[in-house]
């Protein structure tokens, strides 16, 4: 009986993407940066929550919306109270939400983000001894293409990648063009041990 050797990949962001909008006091469009603090004002019985983004440049503050006019019940006291002490894993949160961005009408520029990738090895029963399985885990949509993620983790150049792919060594589970995807969340990559030479 043999075994495959699974590999796991998390993506962890440690920043979130910055965000492009005009700023006033530099006349155009700039990259505002997360600063990691919340806003929490109470307007009568209604409660208002915003996120803190300084321009890079002139560091002009901007409020990003993430509860607006809203009942104190409609959120927990535990998460109220991770608002106002600035809760770092909860601004990292509401900073990489698709949703916010959206409703805020902002430029988000995921390329701006820097993430550690955590490694872990499992073993599974598998008839095919040339293959190495590899599963991404990601909580976020980092936007993070496939190719640049496998060529930074095999320590292999891009052109590397692709050749692999058009020599079909390397696939996922879909069966779909590699070099045009992005890591997501319980996607499988699959290459094959007979082809792949590494640092070359």
């Amino acid at each position: 009986m043999s075994y495959l050797n699974i590999i796991e990949w998390e993506i962890i962001p440690d920043t979130t993407p910055q965000v492009k909008r005009n700023c006033p006091k530099c006349g155009d469009k700039k990259h505002y940066i997360n600063s990691e603090k919340f806003r929490v004002n109470a307007n009568g019985s209604l409660i208002d929550i915003w996120l803190i983004y300084q321009c890079e440049k002139c560091s002009s503050t901007w409020n990003m919306t993430i509860h607006e006019r809203i009942k104190p019940n409609a959120i927990s006291k535990i998460q109220y109270e991770k608002f106002q002490s600035n809760d770092r894993d909860l601004a990292l949160h509401y900073g990489l939400d698709i949703n916010i961005h959206k409703k805020n009408k902002v430029e988000a520029i995921w390329e701006s983000v820097r993430y550690n990738i955590i490694t872990r090895e499992m073993s599974q029963t598998n008839e095919r001894e040339d293959e190495q399985q590899y599963i991404i885990r990601c909580k976020y949509p980092l936007q993070l293409r496939a190719d640049k993620l496998l060529s930074e983790k095999l320590q292999v150049s891009r052109s590397k990648i692709r050749t692999l792919y058009e020599n079909g060594a390397i696939y996922t589970q879909e069966n779909k063009n590699i070099l045009k995807l992005k890591a997501y969340d319980g996607m499988q990559i699959y290459i094959n041990n007979n082809y792949i030479v590494l640092n070359e």
